[in-house]
Protein backbone atom coordinates (compact mmCIF):
# COMPACT_ATOMS: atom_id res chain seq x y z
CA UNK A 1 0.00 0.00 0.00
CA UNK A 2 3.02 2.32 0.59
CA UNK A 3 3.97 1.91 -3.07
CA UNK A 4 0.44 2.82 -4.17
CA UNK A 5 0.47 5.85 -1.88
CA UNK A 6 3.79 7.03 -3.39
CA UNK A 7 2.40 6.72 -6.89
CA UNK A 8 -0.74 8.65 -5.90
CA UNK A 9 1.32 11.47 -4.44
CA UNK A 10 3.18 11.78 -7.77
CA UNK A 11 -0.09 12.57 -9.58
CA UNK A 12 -0.75 16.18 -10.55
CA UNK A 13 -4.11 15.78 -8.77
CA UNK A 14 -2.27 16.18 -5.48
CA UNK A 15 -0.22 19.23 -6.39
CA UNK A 16 -2.52 21.21 -4.17
CA UNK A 17 -1.26 23.60 -1.59
CA UNK A 18 -4.07 22.93 0.92
CA UNK A 19 -3.13 19.99 3.14
CA UNK A 20 -6.78 19.48 4.17
CA UNK A 21 -7.89 19.14 0.55
CA UNK A 22 -5.01 16.72 -0.18
CA UNK A 23 -6.03 14.57 2.80
CA UNK A 24 -9.67 14.39 1.67
CA UNK A 25 -8.74 13.48 -1.91
CA UNK A 26 -6.21 10.90 -0.76
CA UNK A 27 -8.81 9.33 1.56
CA UNK A 28 -11.36 9.18 -1.29
CA UNK A 29 -8.88 7.46 -3.60
CA UNK A 30 -8.05 4.83 -0.96
CA UNK A 31 -11.78 4.18 -0.39
CA UNK A 32 -12.26 3.70 -4.14
CA UNK A 33 -9.31 1.30 -4.35
CA UNK A 34 -10.53 -0.63 -1.32
CA UNK A 35 -13.98 -0.93 -2.84
CA UNK A 36 -12.56 -2.29 -6.10
CA UNK A 37 -10.41 -4.82 -4.24
CA UNK A 38 -13.41 -5.87 -2.11
CA UNK A 39 -15.50 -6.39 -5.25
CA UNK A 40 -12.83 -8.58 -6.85
CA UNK A 41 -12.59 -10.70 -3.71
CA UNK A 42 -16.35 -10.91 -3.24
CA UNK A 43 -17.14 -11.78 -6.84
CA UNK A 44 -14.91 -14.83 -6.56
CA UNK A 45 -16.87 -16.04 -3.53
CA UNK A 46 -20.30 -17.69 -3.50
CA UNK A 47 -23.21 -15.48 -2.52
CA UNK A 48 -26.94 -16.09 -2.18
CA UNK A 49 -29.54 -13.89 -3.87
CA UNK A 50 -33.35 -14.03 -4.11
CA UNK A 51 -35.02 -13.49 -7.52
CA UNK A 52 -38.62 -13.01 -8.62
CA UNK A 53 -39.08 -14.77 -11.97
CA UNK A 54 -42.18 -13.61 -13.93
CA UNK A 55 -44.31 -16.49 -15.19
CA UNK A 56 -45.91 -16.39 -18.64
CA UNK A 57 -48.17 -19.20 -19.86
CA UNK A 58 -48.74 -19.49 -23.60
CA UNK A 59 -52.22 -21.00 -24.04
CA UNK A 60 -55.15 -21.09 -26.47
CA UNK A 61 -57.63 -18.23 -26.20
CA UNK A 62 -60.53 -20.55 -25.23
CA UNK A 63 -58.75 -21.95 -22.14
CA UNK A 64 -59.68 -20.49 -18.74
CA UNK A 65 -57.84 -21.46 -15.56
CA UNK A 66 -60.23 -22.13 -12.66
CA UNK A 67 -57.92 -20.98 -9.86
CA UNK A 68 -55.21 -18.37 -9.43
CA UNK A 69 -51.88 -18.98 -11.16
CA UNK A 70 -48.66 -17.59 -9.65
CA UNK A 71 -47.52 -14.38 -11.35
CA UNK A 72 -43.95 -15.01 -10.24
CA UNK A 73 -41.72 -17.79 -8.94
CA UNK A 74 -39.49 -16.84 -5.98
CA UNK A 75 -36.05 -18.41 -6.33
CA UNK A 76 -33.23 -18.33 -3.76
CA UNK A 77 -30.04 -19.09 -5.72
CA UNK A 78 -26.39 -19.50 -4.67
CA UNK A 79 -23.61 -18.87 -7.21
CA UNK A 80 -20.35 -17.03 -7.69
CA UNK A 81 -20.70 -13.31 -7.25
CA UNK A 82 -19.41 -12.67 -10.76
CA UNK A 83 -22.10 -14.89 -12.28
CA UNK A 84 -24.86 -13.22 -10.31
CA UNK A 85 -23.60 -9.74 -11.22
CA UNK A 86 -23.76 -10.73 -14.88
CA UNK A 87 -27.30 -11.97 -14.27
CA UNK A 88 -28.26 -8.63 -12.68
CA UNK A 89 -26.87 -6.71 -15.67
CA UNK A 90 -28.75 -8.91 -18.15
CA UNK A 91 -32.49 -8.54 -18.90
CA UNK A 92 -34.70 -10.08 -16.22
CA UNK A 93 -35.24 -13.81 -16.89
CA UNK A 94 -38.79 -14.92 -17.62
CA UNK A 95 -40.31 -18.36 -17.20
CA UNK A 96 -42.40 -19.23 -20.28
CA UNK A 97 -44.60 -22.33 -20.10
CA UNK A 98 -46.38 -23.74 -23.13
CA UNK A 99 -49.85 -24.99 -22.27
CA UNK A 100 -49.76 -28.00 -24.62
CA UNK A 101 -46.55 -29.30 -23.00
CA UNK A 102 -47.97 -29.49 -19.46
CA UNK A 103 -51.66 -30.37 -19.84
CA UNK A 104 -52.70 -33.90 -18.93
CA UNK A 105 -55.63 -33.84 -21.35
CA UNK A 106 -58.08 -34.13 -18.44
CA UNK A 107 -58.46 -30.46 -17.58
CA UNK A 108 -55.36 -30.18 -15.38
CA UNK A 109 -52.32 -28.03 -16.12
CA UNK A 110 -49.38 -29.40 -14.10
CA UNK A 111 -45.67 -28.58 -13.80
CA UNK A 112 -44.12 -30.83 -11.13
CA UNK A 113 -41.22 -29.82 -8.88
CA UNK A 114 -38.52 -31.55 -10.98
CA UNK A 115 -39.76 -29.98 -14.22
CA UNK A 116 -39.94 -26.55 -12.62
CA UNK A 117 -36.40 -26.85 -11.23
CA UNK A 118 -35.00 -27.84 -14.65
CA UNK A 119 -36.73 -24.90 -16.33
CA UNK A 120 -35.35 -22.45 -13.77
CA UNK A 121 -31.85 -23.97 -13.97
CA UNK A 122 -31.73 -23.07 -17.67
CA UNK A 123 -32.10 -19.42 -16.70
CA UNK A 124 -29.09 -19.39 -14.32
CA UNK A 125 -26.54 -21.83 -15.72
CA UNK A 126 -24.84 -24.97 -14.42
CA UNK A 127 -22.90 -23.40 -11.55
CA UNK A 128 -26.01 -22.14 -9.73
CA UNK A 129 -27.60 -24.09 -6.90
CA UNK A 130 -31.12 -23.43 -5.64
CA UNK A 131 -31.94 -23.20 -1.96
CA UNK A 132 -35.70 -22.66 -2.33
CA UNK A 133 -38.23 -22.45 -5.15
CA UNK A 134 -41.69 -21.15 -4.24
CA UNK A 135 -44.17 -22.36 -5.19
CA UNK A 136 -42.56 -25.77 -5.59
CA UNK A 137 -44.90 -26.78 -8.42
CA UNK A 138 -47.88 -25.56 -10.47
CA UNK A 139 -51.10 -27.56 -10.47
CA UNK A 140 -54.38 -25.92 -11.57
CA UNK A 141 -57.64 -27.00 -13.16
CA UNK A 142 -58.83 -25.43 -16.40
CA UNK A 143 -61.78 -25.53 -18.80
CA UNK A 144 -62.16 -25.07 -22.52
CA UNK A 145 -65.99 -24.92 -22.33
CA UNK A 146 -67.65 -21.72 -23.59
CA UNK A 147 -68.87 -19.36 -20.89
CA UNK A 148 -72.47 -19.30 -19.64
CA UNK A 149 -74.17 -15.93 -19.08
CA UNK A 150 -76.12 -15.77 -15.81
CA UNK A 151 -77.82 -12.86 -13.96
CA UNK A 152 -76.20 -11.06 -11.03
CA UNK A 153 -78.30 -10.83 -7.85
CA UNK A 154 -77.47 -7.83 -5.65
CA UNK A 155 -77.05 -8.39 -1.92
CA UNK A 156 -77.20 -4.72 -0.92
CA UNK A 157 -78.62 -3.14 2.23
CA UNK A 158 -79.10 0.65 2.16
CA UNK A 159 -80.00 2.98 5.04
CA UNK A 160 -80.14 6.67 4.04
CA UNK A 161 -79.45 9.35 6.61
CA UNK A 162 -82.31 11.13 8.38
CA UNK A 163 -84.47 13.16 5.96
CA UNK A 164 -82.90 11.40 2.98
CA UNK A 165 -84.23 8.57 0.82
CA UNK A 166 -83.26 6.19 -1.96
CA UNK A 167 -84.93 7.59 -5.06
CA UNK A 168 -85.11 4.79 -7.60
CA UNK A 169 -83.61 1.36 -8.14
CA UNK A 170 -79.94 0.56 -7.61
CA UNK A 171 -78.28 0.78 -11.01
CA UNK A 172 -75.37 -1.38 -12.17
CA UNK A 173 -72.98 -1.42 -15.10
CA UNK A 174 -73.51 -5.19 -15.63
CA UNK A 175 -76.67 -7.16 -14.88
CA UNK A 176 -75.06 -10.48 -15.86
CA UNK A 177 -71.64 -12.13 -16.05
CA UNK A 178 -69.99 -14.95 -17.98
CA UNK A 179 -69.21 -18.02 -15.87
CA UNK A 180 -66.54 -20.51 -16.93
CA UNK A 181 -66.37 -24.00 -15.40
CA UNK A 182 -66.48 -27.67 -16.36
CA UNK A 183 -69.71 -28.93 -17.91
CA UNK A 184 -71.17 -30.43 -14.72
CA UNK A 185 -70.48 -27.39 -12.55
CA UNK A 186 -71.69 -24.96 -15.21
CA UNK A 187 -75.01 -26.78 -15.59
CA UNK A 188 -75.89 -26.18 -11.93
CA UNK A 189 -75.12 -22.44 -11.91
CA UNK A 190 -78.19 -20.32 -12.72
CA UNK A 191 -77.26 -17.04 -10.99
CA UNK A 192 -74.46 -15.41 -9.04
CA UNK A 193 -74.50 -13.07 -6.03
CA UNK A 194 -72.50 -10.07 -4.99
CA UNK A 195 -70.81 -9.96 -1.62
CA UNK A 196 -73.06 -8.47 1.06
CA UNK A 197 -72.93 -4.67 1.03
CA UNK A 198 -74.33 -2.48 3.81
CA UNK A 199 -74.30 1.31 3.47
CA UNK A 200 -75.70 3.50 6.24
CA UNK A 201 -76.07 7.24 6.78
CA UNK A 202 -76.04 8.07 3.06
CA UNK A 203 -76.66 11.71 2.16
CA UNK A 204 -75.73 11.65 -1.54
CA UNK A 205 -75.71 9.29 -4.51
CA UNK A 206 -73.07 6.59 -3.99
CA UNK A 207 -71.06 4.75 -6.63
CA UNK A 208 -68.90 1.81 -5.64
CA UNK A 209 -67.46 -1.41 -7.05
CA UNK A 210 -68.77 -4.67 -5.61
CA UNK A 211 -67.07 -8.05 -6.03
CA UNK A 212 -68.99 -11.10 -7.20
CA UNK A 213 -69.03 -13.84 -4.58
CA UNK A 214 -66.76 -16.64 -5.91
CA UNK A 215 -67.97 -20.14 -6.74
CA UNK A 216 -65.60 -23.05 -6.14
CA UNK A 217 -64.43 -24.53 -9.42
CA UNK A 218 -65.58 -21.58 -11.53
CA UNK A 219 -64.36 -18.16 -12.64
CA UNK A 220 -66.40 -15.14 -13.72
CA UNK A 221 -65.86 -12.29 -16.14
CA UNK A 222 -66.10 -9.61 -14.95
CA UNK A 223 -65.32 -10.42 -11.33
CA UNK A 224 -66.90 -7.23 -10.01
CA UNK A 225 -69.57 -4.73 -11.03
CA UNK A 226 -70.13 -1.05 -10.30
CA UNK A 227 -73.38 -0.09 -8.58
CA UNK A 228 -75.01 3.33 -8.21
CA UNK A 229 -77.28 3.99 -5.23
CA UNK A 230 -79.43 7.11 -5.88
CA UNK A 231 -79.85 9.12 -2.67
CA UNK A 232 -81.74 12.42 -2.39
CA UNK A 233 -82.74 14.82 0.34
CA UNK A 234 -86.39 14.74 1.39
CA UNK A 235 -88.37 18.01 1.18
CA UNK A 236 -91.67 18.62 3.00
CA UNK A 237 -94.64 19.84 0.99
CA UNK A 238 -98.38 20.42 1.59
CA UNK A 239 -101.22 20.53 -0.91
CA UNK A 240 -105.01 20.62 -0.83
CA UNK A 241 -106.57 17.47 -2.24
CA UNK A 242 -110.28 16.89 -3.11
CA UNK A 243 -111.98 14.00 -1.26
CA UNK A 244 -113.73 11.44 -3.42
CA UNK A 245 -116.32 8.79 -2.47
CA UNK A 246 -115.93 5.14 -3.47
CA UNK A 247 -118.30 2.16 -3.52
CA UNK A 248 -121.44 4.33 -3.31
CA UNK A 249 -124.56 2.81 -4.99
CA UNK A 250 -125.70 4.40 -8.27
CA UNK A 251 -128.77 5.99 -6.67
CA UNK A 252 -126.82 7.51 -3.78
CA UNK A 253 -124.93 10.80 -3.71
CA UNK A 254 -122.70 11.53 -0.70
CA UNK A 255 -122.00 15.18 -0.03
CA UNK A 256 -118.90 15.82 2.14
CA UNK A 257 -118.13 18.78 4.40
CA UNK A 258 -115.41 19.85 3.79
CA UNK A 259 -114.85 18.39 0.36
CA UNK A 260 -111.07 19.04 0.43
CA UNK A 261 -108.31 18.29 2.91
CA UNK A 262 -104.72 19.48 3.35
CA UNK A 263 -102.16 16.70 2.90
CA UNK A 264 -98.54 16.95 4.07
CA UNK A 265 -95.80 14.61 2.82
CA UNK A 266 -92.10 14.35 2.16
CA UNK A 267 -90.66 13.70 -1.31
CA UNK A 268 -87.21 13.69 -2.95
CA UNK A 269 -86.08 17.12 -4.07
CA UNK A 270 -86.17 16.16 -7.76
CA UNK A 271 -89.79 14.96 -7.42
CA UNK A 272 -91.25 17.71 -5.29
CA UNK A 273 -92.47 19.88 -8.19
CA UNK A 274 -93.84 17.01 -10.25
CA UNK A 275 -97.60 16.52 -10.27
CA UNK A 276 -98.03 13.05 -8.81
CA UNK A 277 -101.39 11.30 -8.42
CA UNK A 278 -102.37 11.84 -4.78
CA UNK A 279 -105.95 11.08 -3.69
CA UNK A 280 -107.97 11.10 -0.47
CA UNK A 281 -111.08 8.92 -0.30
CA UNK A 282 -114.16 8.04 1.73
CA UNK A 283 -115.34 4.45 1.49
CA UNK A 284 -119.18 4.33 1.47
CA UNK A 285 -118.97 0.95 3.21
CA UNK A 286 -117.52 2.71 6.27
CA UNK A 287 -120.70 4.75 6.76
CA UNK A 288 -122.83 3.23 9.55
CA UNK A 289 -126.39 4.49 9.01
CA UNK A 290 -127.67 2.79 12.18
CA UNK A 291 -125.58 4.85 14.61
CA UNK A 292 -126.09 8.51 15.42
CA UNK A 293 -123.68 11.10 14.04
CA UNK A 294 -122.80 12.10 10.53
CA UNK A 295 -119.00 11.69 10.37
CA UNK A 296 -117.08 9.25 8.24
CA UNK A 297 -113.30 8.51 8.30
CA UNK A 298 -111.12 9.60 5.38
CA UNK A 299 -107.89 7.97 4.24
CA UNK A 300 -105.18 8.36 1.65
CA UNK A 301 -105.91 6.57 -1.62
CA UNK A 302 -103.33 6.58 -4.41
CA UNK A 303 -99.93 7.83 -3.20
CA UNK A 304 -96.84 8.10 -5.43
CA UNK A 305 -94.17 5.61 -4.36
CA UNK A 306 -91.62 8.36 -3.74
CA UNK A 307 -93.85 10.11 -1.16
CA UNK A 308 -93.11 9.37 2.49
CA UNK A 309 -94.77 10.18 5.82
CA UNK A 310 -98.11 11.16 4.25
CA UNK A 311 -100.38 12.90 6.79
CA UNK A 312 -103.94 14.23 6.52
CA UNK A 313 -104.92 17.44 8.33
CA UNK A 314 -108.06 15.67 9.65
CA UNK A 315 -109.16 12.06 10.07
CA UNK A 316 -112.87 12.41 9.29
CA UNK A 317 -115.43 14.67 7.61
CA UNK A 318 -119.19 15.24 7.88
CA UNK A 319 -121.53 13.95 5.21
CA UNK A 320 -125.07 14.15 3.86
CA UNK A 321 -126.64 11.32 1.85
CA UNK A 322 -128.87 12.22 -1.08
CA UNK A 323 -131.00 9.57 -2.80
CA UNK A 324 -132.01 9.89 -6.44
Amino acid sequence: MGFIADKIRQLKLFRIESSRTRSILLYSVFVLISTILWCFLTLNNSITVEYELPVKIIKPANVRFLSELPDTITVTVTDKGSSLVKRILMPNPKLELRFDEYTDGENTFKVDAAQLRRLIARQFGRTATFQTILPENINVRYTDQPGKRVPVVLDVEVEPALLHTRNGVIERDHDSVLVFADYKTLKDITEVYTYHVKETGLTDTLRRRVAISPIRGAVMEPRSIEITIPIEKLVTRSQRVPISVRNAPNNINVVLFPSNVDVTYRAPMSEIHKEGVLTVVVDYNNINLTTPGNKVPIQAGEVPGVYEDVRLAMDSVEYIIEKH
